[in-house]
């Protein structure tokens, strides 16, 4: 499916693409371990190869391996992705100045794309912008309603 979600993000592309690098939200190498793929990965590497964009796969690294956050607070995620992405230490020359198009599958609360951004500006980045492909809706009442896929 990335190859499809990536034709569908391409229209939020930013018209002045020179110094643009795709770059997804990292998972943990035991998740990855288990998991065998990233999906924010997969989505990115589509978007780059259909649009002639470089993308690096390995720009962010997750420090800490953290639980599955599904069910918990915005205050919870927060809390436990706090210092747990930085910038790879072998691609610094990269971030500084770059702009970044930072990929997530999911966007439930921000608390694991602003850790990521908070990252990416400390070490330079020029701006970051985020895409997702859906996003979880919540009914202050009833809590997750669902999810909400970008549409064409």
């Amino acid at each position: 499916m990335a190859p499809m979600i990536a034709k569908y993000l391409r229209r939020h592309l930013p018209d002045d693409r020179e110094n643009l690098i795709i770059v997804p939200v990292p998972l943990h190498w035991t998740r990855l371990w288990t998991r065998s793929y990233n999906q924010s990965a997969l989505i990115g590497q589509a978007l780059a190869r259909q649009n002639n964009l470089p993308f690096v796969p390995d720009l962010m690294i997750r420090k800490k391996r953290t639980p599955l956050l599904r069910g918990m607070s915005g205050k919870q995620r927060k809390k436990i992705v706090t210092n747990a992405f930085a910038v790879n230490p072998r691609k610094t020359e990269l971030i500084k100045g770059a702009r970044i198009l930072l990929v997530d599958d999911v966007y439930t609360s921000g608390a694991t794309s602003n850790a990521c951004i908070k990252a990416m500006k400390r070490a330079g980045a020029h701006w970051v912008q985020l895409f997702c492909w859906a996003r979880v809706l919540r009914d202050h009442q009833d809590g997750v309603v669902g999810l909400d896929a970008v549409e064409d």
